[in-house]
């Protein structure tokens, strides 16, 4: 599920929305900045480093999205 909704994501609806907005830069950000955003390990070690305690990462939908929490 997490492979076809990135693959959608990043190709498909990129597309739409050069359609609907004719601004391909704004679809094309969001899947950009979305890869490169730390996530699972990588972003509890973050928030651990900047002092935040109890974290945790819970994903959802199958891994497409995550809810980090912490406590500072």
């Amino acid at each position: 599920m997490k492979q076809a909704y990135s693959f959608y994501f990043k190709y498909i609806l990129p597309q739409i929305g050069k359609v609907i907005s004719k601004d391909n830069s704004a679809y094309t950000y969001l899947p950009e900045s979305v890869k490169a955003f730390p996530d699972g390990n990588d972003f509890i070690n973050i928030l651990e480093r900047v002092g935040f305690k109890n974290t945790q990462c819970k994903t959802l939908t199958f891994g497409i999205s995550s809810i980090y929490i912490g406590i500072k």
